[in-house]
């Protein structure tokens, strides 16, 4: 096999092939590296999570203000606290709305709006929906159980039916909310992926404009080569950590 394969001339030439992947991956690595941190710099000056989250919500509730002023009541404090609602993290936000939504479920009658949002597409069992059965007993829950021992048995047999129809509205606004928190990610994450691609490949771009030799090749060539290493720039890293720890071992 040593015959046929000469090992030590194959292992030079697949040395200087990672080598020159290294060379090229770390400067796609420094250009992912600044374009991050311009991003993040920009993402802080600008509120760019604050207006994102401030949209989503919008969008969520058709933008209407009786539904958003009592959610923000419950979440933020009010109206003028939305910027400290708006502009946490989304999992932080997600279980403000989420407790928001389970007062709204216990008091239905006191934030209607905001409970109507909540609860609408229910179930209907019997010819009732549930969002109408849990509206019309849960302010008669709060009065207690009455005294006749009939008006008590029909009182108690509404509550069982009330009760459970209460657990699968809680049940339906919980996937509303998880449906919701997973559109807001997702949205999040391609849009920070697609910002980060521009910023790599315009950063690209400038050092290709700033290194001699290239203004022999033509733009639209500069302009692909540019977008590739907009999309391989955040990745760069691991290959560089990848194939230093492959030079390690060899030394």
């Amino acid at each position: 096999m040593s015959r046929i394969i000469n090992l030590s001339e194959l292992t030079s030439i697949l040395q200087g092939v990672s080598d020159h992947i290294l060379n090229y991956a770390v400067v796609l690595a420094a250009v992912g590296t600044i374009a991050m941190a311009i991003i993040e710099l920009v993402k802080a000056i600008t509120w760019s999570r604050f207006y994102f989250h401030r949209g989503m919500v919008k969008s969520w509730t058709g933008n209407n203000p009786a539904v958003l002023g009592e959610l923000l009541n419950l979440s933020a404090g009010g109206v003028e606290w939305a910027k400290a609602l708006y502009d946490q993290p989304t999992g932080k936000m997600m279980g403000q709305l989420q407790a928001a939504a389970n007062v709204t479920l216990d008091f239905p009658t006191v934030y209607p709006s905001l409970y109507n949002f909540l609860a609408s597409g229910s179930a209907i069992v019997d010819g009732t929906s549930d969002q109408q059965k849990w509206m019309n007993f849960a302010p008669r829950l709060a009065q207690g159980l009455p005294g006749e021992d009939a008006v008590r048995a029909a009182f108690e047999a509404e509550s069982r039916e009330s009760t459970q129809a209460r657990a699968r509205l809680g049940n339906l606004v919980t996937r509303k909310l998880d449906a919701f928190q997973t559109r807001v990610e997702y949205v999040w994450a391609r849009t920070n992926q697609t910002v980060a691609i521009a910023t790599g490949g315009a950063l690209f771009y400038y050092v290709l404009g700033q290194t001699p030799g290239v203004s022999n090749v033509n733009t639209f060539t500069q302009i692909v080569i540019s977008v590739l290493a907009g999309m391989i720039s955040p990745f760069a890293k691991d290959v560089v950590t990848a194939l230093a720890g492959l030079r390690t071992k060899r030394t």
